[in-house]
């Protein structure tokens, strides 16, 4: 018996049915839709996290008295990052599993797949379409902690230093804030540099640096915008304000 007989018979014994074309194609169609799908899930945490970059107060952390690193931790855009590592993982699985996949190394594979969402995903938030749909996330997911919320995690440390929170009025060198618990604070500000993006202005958002006097007086040494050095929303939010304001001196 030859070759080819014991083949035949073989697969007589075990009943082996071919395997139809249109299974490997649609297949194929299936990673590369996995893979696409992947690229671009994986570019849209890229650009939630250069957003997240782009919106840190890296400066704060000489300010901070817990050590660099820990401080650091709390910028981190955790859950955007396990997505980006998640759904790179499942670009190169979708890359290594198609069609002639085997002629190109593993790093050429993983190169190729990050390449694409970083490229993606900077266009993305060149766009502003992170800084929207972080938002977006954080107005329609319960658990989910927004970038804003850290900022405003770490800037309520007035013992450390670090007040934030919107102007109520403004006496000479002195300010009158409401922090984002919704306390009340009396702002001292003598000879201090005041960015010309700050106007100070009833509803005006701002962050300080400075020493706590009491439990209700805060002497600050530097001030600064809330919203880094766009302020746009707190223009925004600063005529909303003073419109209510209006309305109610009526």
């Amino acid at each position: 018996m030859d070759t080819f007989d014991k083949i035949t018979q073989q697969i007589d014994k075990e009943n082996i049915v071919p395997i139809p074309k249109w299974y490997f194609t649609l297949k194929n169609i299936g990673l590369w839709f996995v893979f696409i799908l992947s690229v671009i899930i994986g570019a849209i945490a890229f650009s939630v996290i250069l957003f997240s970059i782009q919106q840190t107060d890296f400066e704060l952390l000489s300010h901070l008295q817990h050590s660099k690193i820990e401080s650091l931790l709390v910028f981190l855009p955790f859950f955007w990052i396990v997505i980006l590592l998640i759904f790179s993982f499942f670009a190169y699985f979708s890359l290594r599993n198609s069609k002639k996949s085997y002629k190109h190394s593993l790093l050429s594979l993983l190169g190729l797949s990050t390449f694409i969402s970083i490229l993606i995903g900077t266009l993305f938030f060149i766009g502003g379409g992170a800084g929207k749909l972080e938002e977006s996330f954080a107005n329609s997911i319960e658990n989910y902690k927004s970038l804003e919320e850290k900022r405003i995690q770490i800037w309520m440390n007035p013992k450390e230093g670090m007040l934030a929170g919107t102007i109520q009025k403004v006496v000479n060198d002195t300010l009158y804030l409401k922090d984002f618990a919704d306390k009340n604070w009396k702002i001292t500000y003598k000879d201090v540099f005041i960015p010309f993006k700050i106007e100070l202005v009833f509803g005006e958002k701002i962050k300080l640096v400075g020493t706590q006097i009491n439990d209700y007086s805060f002497m600050t040494k530097e001030m600064r915008p809330w919203i880094g050095f766009n302020n746009e929303s707190n223009k925004q939010l600063r005529d909303k304000l003073n419109k209510l304001e209006n309305n109610k001196n009526k």
